[in-house]
């Protein structure tokens, strides 16, 4: 049983509000397959329904965060049918998919090299710390393809020309070059810092109300894709489940009554 429990891809813990999503391959640097993707997609569905939950930590054992994808895997492509072929990313993008509408906020703690999916895997979180020993790459191109799936995510999270050039060019990104980019919001020096900062987050998302959160989230992805004029129209009317629902009475009540609020829990999103 044992053997069994360390073969697993990616295990989950629960500690105060933080729910963490470990990817536990460190000997293969933690690649980014089918099995990882569906281990993730549901180690995310589990947090997402625990009401004590407040917010979702991914971290990698060992040296690296993620490798992205498996060579070995990839490698056999071409003796694959082609529906075969088409179909096997699929459960990546399932995982890509979900993120947009995740109801709780997730934190990347990139504990070392994110390369490929795996910079993919960290610029679909909503928040991005990063020890600085941590590297970000697409490397695709040196061996024959492109990036292309984790656009979607990357394409939103990193200036147009900049993702172009690391996509072209599969160079790497430190930690301090890619908060200056903006797309790590935090460097941290070691693991225990990593660790540490993610604590501190769990602290700011626990005494935010998750129903705004949830809701928030959504219509950020929404209004920022619309053309400023839409965004302020859409926003009026987007903005009206905030003034009627029950997350701001119970914050005014509490800020006037000078007390902390009790906020309802949003595991069913």
């Amino acid at each position: 049983m044992a053997g069994e429990e360390a073969a697993r891809p990616v295990e989950t813990n629960v500690e105060g509000v933080i729910g963490w999503v470990r990817l536990t391959q460190a000997d293969r640097r933690n690649p980014l397959d089918r099995e990882t993707a569906d281990a993730l997609l549901a180690a995310f569905e589990q947090h997402f329904a625990d009401d004590r939950v407040r917010m979702l930590a991914v971290i990698g054992e060992g040296e690296a965060f993620c490798a992205g994808g498996d060579l070995r895997q990839m490698g056999a492509f071409s003796l694959l049918p082609p529906r075969e072929a088409f179909e096997w990313p699929a459960s990546i993008v399932d995982l890509h998919r979900r993120m947009l509408r995740a109801e709780k906020p997730v934190v990347a703690a990139v504990n070392g090299p994110a390369f490929a999916g795996g910079m993919g895997l960290a610029g679909m979180c909503d928040v991005l710390i990063a020890q600085r020993s941590a590297t970000f790459a697409m490397p695709e191109v040196r061996v024959g393809i492109f990036p292309m799936i984790i656009v979607a995510h990357l394409c939103r999270a990193l200036p147009r020309k900049v993702l172009l050039d690391l996509m072209m060019t599969g160079r790497p990104l430190s930690a301090e070059a890619a908060e200056r980019v903006g797309f790590v919001n935090k460097v941290v020096d070691d693991r225990e810092d990593l660790v540490e900062a993610v604590r501190t987050y769990a602290g700011w998302f626990e005494n935010a109300a998750p129903g705004a959160i949830a809701l928030g989230r959504r219509t950020f992805g929404l209004l920022s894709e619309l053309t400023a004029d839409q965004a302020l129209d859409a926003a009026q009317f987007l903005v009206l489940p905030f003034h009627l629902g029950e997350d701001l009475q119970e914050g005014a009540d509490a800020f006037l009554g000078r007390r902390s609020p009790s906020w309802v829990p949003q595991s069913d999103g």
